[in-house]
């Protein structure tokens, strides 16, 4: 595994710094139009329909809305594609996920590193239709602490929450924008603009303003669903400029019932445990991952997440 966003101490889920230069999410399934019947040849053709201007202003109203829409969520369970292009190896890497959330400040994320074929493209079991892959990484939010579950290394690192900080930690995390949404803290956080509106979504842009969001991202990409308000989307371009990770979520799916075991760390068998890791045990790790995989192989203990 090559360098990928680490997380640290001091910024909680949010630092994870970014490798590779630019991310494609998976390609969304289209339906093929239904055949018409050929118009006659006197008829006159007719101009593609122009996209009406995004009005900028909307954005504080749409941002209203999505945050009373993000109010309304008790819980919040995603699967999520991820597709990493990294140039500096040449190499592109393909992730299947899930994140599931639970009101205030509960949170599990997790991501299997997907097997390619010799082109390059991700492998599907031909019999379940599924894609191959191997625990790659798991974050859990227990409230008190975040565990960091790290599949090539056989480590957890753990890290402890003062007062108040939870919540944060989810604001912060790998998937932000996606759960707990509060415009005024958002506009004081980003700047937020209304790039792209059609009957199905609209999109966002996003720069941040403090020096401590600035080190996860340069500028963030959002889709929101148009009738649930829900993002659908999130491309997270890395502090440099140079790298992307697109996260494709769906089925999203709302208030559903969730096991309060998704948010509980335990200890692995054969795994290492690092209690409130020093700067030192992050770089041994990072040094570690750097080393070549093996293939093939089912990390044990992290089991599928509960429903």
């Amino acid at each position: 595994m090559k360098p990928g966003w680490t997380l640290k101490a001091g910024r909680l889920l949010a630092v994870w710094m970014v490798g590779g230069t630019f991310a494609f999410g998976q390609t969304a399934k289209t339906v093929a139009p239904e055949p018409r019947d050929q118009a006659p040849a006197s008829a006159p053709a007719r101009a593609p329909a122009e996209t009406p201007p995004v009005d900028p202003a909307k954005i504080e109203r749409l941002l209203q809305l999505w945050e009373r829409q993000s109010s309304l969520l008790k819980t919040l369970d995603a699967k999520v594609f991820r597709t990493d292009i990294i140039p500096a190896w040449d190499e592109i890497e393909y992730y299947e996920g899930r994140a599931i959330f639970k009101s205030p400040n509960l949170a599990f994320i997790d991501f299997r590193k997907i097997k390619q074929d010799d082109d390059r493209k991700p492998v599907k079991d031909p019999k379940t239709n599924a894609w191959v892959s191997v625990p790659e990484e798991r974050i859990l939010c227990t409230g008190d602490e975040v565990w960091q579950y790290k599949s090539d290394t056989r480590q957890i690192f753990i890290y402890p929450l003062n007062e108040g900080e939870a919540e944060k930690a989810i604001e912060e995390g790998p998937l932000p924008f996606l759960f707990n949404m509060k415009a005024e803290s958002a506009k004081k956080r980003y700047v937020m603009e209304l790039m792209s509106e059609d009957e199905k979504a609209y999109g966002i842009s996003i720069t941040p303003r403090l020096d401590v969001d600035k080190e996860s991202f340069s500028q963030a990409f959002v889709q929101l669903d148009r009738k649930y308000l829900l993002p659908i989307r999130i491309v997270l371009v890395s502090p440099d400029g140079k790298s992307k990770k697109d996260f494709q979520l769906g089925p999203v799916e709302p208030n559903k019932p969730v096991a309060d075991s998704n948010f509980q760390g335990q200890p692995l068998a054969n795994w290492k445990v690092i209690r409130n890791p020093s700067p030192e045990d992050l770089a041994r790790e990072d040094r570690t991952a750097s080393a070549p995989e093996p293939r093939g192989e089912r990390q044990e203990g992290q089991a599928a997440p509960k429903r």
